[in-house]
């Protein structure tokens, strides 16, 4: 599991990029001091998270690439992901 914290206007938890093997299952979670939406492009994989909660995105990591986890109504890049 990958814990992603964003508090204050700053995403802490990760450095770097997310680098899960091609065909893994992947949890993220996300906790926010703000209410919004988590998305993860490219998977096109949606969560909502309240404000001072947290929220679970599970996926399989079955396409190559580079994949922006993002807070999608503040615009907000969480961190990147990168299937190989």
């Amino acid at each position: 599991m990958v814990e992603i914290a964003y508090a204050d206007g700053k995403a802490s938890g990760v450095q770097g990029r997310v680098r899960p093997a091609l065909g893994s299952t992947v949890t993220l979670r996300v906790s926010s001091d703000v209410a919004d939406e988590v998305h993860l492009h490219g998977y096109d994989k949606r969560v909502d998270v309240a404000a001072g909660g947290s929220a679970e995105l599970t996926f399989v990591a079955s396409i190559p690439g580079v994949f922006a986890l993002e807070l999608e109504r503040s615009g907000v890049e969480l961190t990147k992901i990168q299937v190989q």
